[in-house]
């Protein structure tokens, strides 16, 4: 496995790096072969030995190639480049607007990274500001060939105009309503949770519907909501549509409260919950009012399994399992990547607890 010597001019280190890099890429050097020698390299690239065992140490660092000693160089069975994933995040964890469906990406994205041979790196407050010290980890990775695909927790459209989405060369998912701008899109069937949510509530005899909701749910979400009520008979007063912000999810217990106590003239005797960020201080407020649950109100409870929020009475807890999610735009990518022909958009069912696989999220 030699390199032929050639009359070329000297390469400098990056160009050294970006040689080899490309041979593991194509194939030419594959998973587990020898690199040719030091002095080999030096002849072929007449390059200085510091320079091509600078070319070397940098390559070892990104994951390409590992050092045994005398025995030489060699490609690694798994470069980056083929089981590395990026999961984006647009905020920090401590920043306002974080919300727990990213936390339980996150959590698994940990978990899918302690799993060899695929890794996943985690790059958080990725929302356009190219100073951010995340932002250019993902732009090195990514330059540097270090990632198989990368996954955008959001439709990230602050990044349009980025290297992160116009350097071509690799497979891309937003979690999304729909592809855009050469993204893939992983949607969560919103839809499909109101009326399974509804249809649970008919079938323990509840009819009066009271949602909390949050922003971003006000149109097509609630149009659909009004449309699914009417076809099943059930009622929905405009004053039991309540809307509020994840950021300030401690306003649900008031509200939840007013909603259920006992001198209402008329109370709703179902309640859905939908987004788990509300779920804790929702609960609250029904203890508050004094409902009992299920005797006076039947609960449906967004939730982003295997991570529920906690919640102080019985729910029914419906929503998206994360670990389908990470791992349907990881099969999405890889599809792309090997030239599988499929879809640029992604589904992902909703499920109630009882049919999400059994797992102790304690163990990531």
């Amino acid at each position: 496995m030699e390199i032929r010597q050639t009359t070329r001019p000297p390469v400098k280190q990056d160009g050294i790096v970006a040689d080899l890099r490309a041979r593991i890429l194509d194939r030419t050097y594959r998973p587990g072969a020898r690199l040719p020698t030091r002095t080999e390299l030096q002849a072929s690239f007449q390059a200085s030995s510091v320079t091509v065992q600078r070319a070397l140490d940098r390559l070892v660092t990104d994951g390409f190639v590992q050092a045994r000693g005398r025995h030489g160089t060699f490609v690694v069975e798994h470069p980056p480049s083929s089981c590395h994933y990026a999961l984006v995040v647009p905020l920090e964890p401590d920043a306002g607007g974080w919300v727990r469906f990213w936390t339980a990406l996150v959590n698994e994205a940990r978990r899918v990274g302690s799993r060899q041979p695929r890794t996943m790196s985690v790059y958080h407050g990725i929302d356009g500001h190219t100073d951010a010290e995340d932002y250019q980890r993902l732009l090195r990775d990514l330059r540097n060939q270090r990632l198989a695909g990368i996954v955008f927790a959001v439709n990230p459209r602050r990044l349009f105009d980025t290297p992160l989405i116009r350097l071509p060369g690799i497979p891309r998912i937003a979690i999304s309503d729909q592809a855009d701008r050469g993204l893939m899109a992983l949607r969560l069937d919103r839809f499909a949770f109101i009326d399974r949510a509804l249809d649970h509530f008919l079938a323990k005899g509840r009819r009066r519907v009271a949602v909390v909701a949050v922003p971003g749910q006000e149109d097509s979400w609630r149009e659909r909501l009004h449309a699914a009520l009417a076809e099943r008979g059930m009622i929905m007063h405009p004053h039991w549509w309540q809307v509020l912000s994840q950021a300030a999810p401690q306003s649900a217990r008031g509200v939840v409260r007013l909603l259920m106590h006992e001198g209402q003239r008329e109370r709703p005797d179902a309640l859905l919950i939908s987004d788990d960020n509300l779920v804790e201080h929702a609960t609250a407020g029904l203890v508050a009012a004094g409902a009992r649950v299920p005797e006076d109100v039947e609960v449906v409870a967004h939730c982003n399994f295997p991570w529920p929020t906690p919640s102080v009475l019985p729910v029914a807890r419906l929503g998206y399992d994360a670990r389908e999610v990470l791992d349907r735009c990881l099969r999405a990518i890889d599809d792309r990547r090997s030239g599988v022909p499929g879809s640029d958009e992604v589904d992902v069912p909703v499920r109630f607890e009882r049919e999400v696989r059994v797992e102790d999220p304690s163990t990531v």
